[in-house]
């Protein structure tokens, strides 16, 4: 079971609210009363309305409103299969993760920053098959080749600095790993979105570029950190700041950005080069190249869909709705 819009659980914050709305305006009520005559005098004198009846109704308001908020949260249990017409191009998102990553040359640091622009990239062009490699020291495959956007962004939120424990940066191993993902791939466009500081390469990934070249898979770089060196935080698990990384001589460790390498292989396959500049990293140029590409026309895909299953919750709130205007409090009249 999941929620497709469970921001809309944020709203359930209104209850409460208007529970003590609904108190502050009855005991109001009853202080301008008393201000009016004696206590006594009022229940000689006043027809009133039976305030159970209010509280209930107040109630069943209140679970109305609930049950609505829940709904909007669109819960699906159940999946079922369903063939997709699609229309795209292939995307392969290889993330370094190496301890790099946590510079903060780019707020609040290098991997984070990547990780919410690939979720906006995501965003933007949903309908395109993509899969998500990390690479470090070795790489690996975290989601393959999909259509399944909200499945893709769950792999990638759950990314850590941890998540390949060895150390280096090897994108010669991951440059092979990606152009041998679309193996089974039959779109005109076949993409490798490269996003790494470049540092620290193991191998040489010009030659892979190459290779890609061949096969007709275009490579986009996108250079992290700044082109003058900057340390390396290392913080606990609470977030707090140690130390910064030493090397076998006790020297800082400063951590900067490779472009010429990035700029060659985007070059070499036709594909597109974006630095960050001054701080600022902005993925909306690789995401206008990529819309330009051709796209390829996939007779269908299969899919497995949650079901929705607000449809029933939409009815109950209804329902409760009708009961509470239906609710009509009794006079209570008092003799005198």
């Amino acid at each position: 079971m999941k929620f497709a819009n469970p921001e809309m659980f944020y709203l359930l914050i209104l209850l409460p609210l208007l529970a003590l709305l609904f108190v502050r305006l009855n005991k109001s009520a009853s202080k301008r009363m008393e201000k009016f005559a004696s206590q006594m005098l009022l229940q000689r004198l006043i027809i009133g309305v039976d305030k159970k009846i209010i509280l209930i109704k107040f109630s069943i308001f209140l679970a109305a409103l609930a049950v609505l908020i829940v709904a909007l949260a669109r819960p699906q249990f159940g999946v079922e299969p369903r063939q997709v017409k699609r229309v795209g191009v292939d995307i392969m998102v290889l993330l370094d993760t190496s301890l790099s990553m946590a510079a903060e040359d780019i707020a609040p640091n290098r991997l984070t920053k990547a990780k919410k622009e690939i979720e906006r990239l995501a965003d933007r062009l949903e309908g395109n098959r993509m899969g998500l490699m990390l690479f470090a020291g070795e790489s690996a495959v975290e989601s393959p080749l999909t259509l399944d956007i909200s499945t893709f962004k769950m792999f990638l939120n759950s990314i850590t600095l941890n998540s390949i424990p060895v150390g280096g940066t090897d994108i010669s191993g991951a440059l092979k790993k990606g152009i041998g993902s679309f193996a089974a791939s039959k779109a005109r466009s076949k993409v490798i979105l490269l996003i790494t500081d470049g540092e620290d390469n193991e191998g040489n990934p010009v030659e892979l570029a190459e290779e890609a070249a061949e096969q007709k898979v275009k490579i986009y770089t996108v250079g992290l950190g700044r082109e003058t060196g900057v340390p390396i935080p290392v913080r606990d698990s609470n977030g707090k700041l140690m130390h910064y990384k030493k090397d076998i001589n006790g020297e800082t460790v400063l951590t900067k950005q490779n472009s010429k390498t990035l700029e060659d292989m985007a070059r070499i396959t036709g594909g597109l080069f974006v630095s960050s500049r001054g701080g600022l990293f902005d993925i909306e140029p690789v995401i206008e190249s990529i819309q330009s590409l051709e796209k390829s026309n996939i007779t269908s895909a299969s899919l497995t869909m949650y079901i929705d299953r607000f449809q029933s919750l939409l009815g109950l709130a209804l329902v409760l709705v009708f009961a509470e205007f239906f609710i009509v409090p009794k006079e209570k009249f008092i003799s005198r």
